[in-house]
């Protein structure tokens, strides 16, 4: 977890956001703002830096809020179609 913490530490946010970080219950990374919940998701999820830090440290793995094509990864079904 040392290395985590020194790329958190590395991490530029995109310009003008005040994102905070924790980690989810799900033990991946979660950027946002507002209330954080038990589970450590905020209450407004921050997809923008999400990405940022996954681009700037890919080998850290998915960050939450998480794109369509990375739960299609994890085995979500996220077609909008539910008959």
């Amino acid at each position: 977890m040392a290395t985590m913490s020194k790329q958190l530490i590395k991490f530029v946010r995109p310009k003008g956001h005040v994102c905070r970080v924790s980690t989810g219950i799900h033990y991946f990374l979660t950027f946002g703002t507002g209330e954080l919940d038990d589970n450590g998701f905020w209450e407004n999820g921050c997809a923008e830096c999400a990405r940022a830090f996954e681009k700037q440290f890919p080998k850290c793995g998915a960050c939450w809020p998480h794109t369509s094509e990375q739960l299609k990864e994890m085995g979500f079904d996220v077609s909008t179609n539910r008959d």
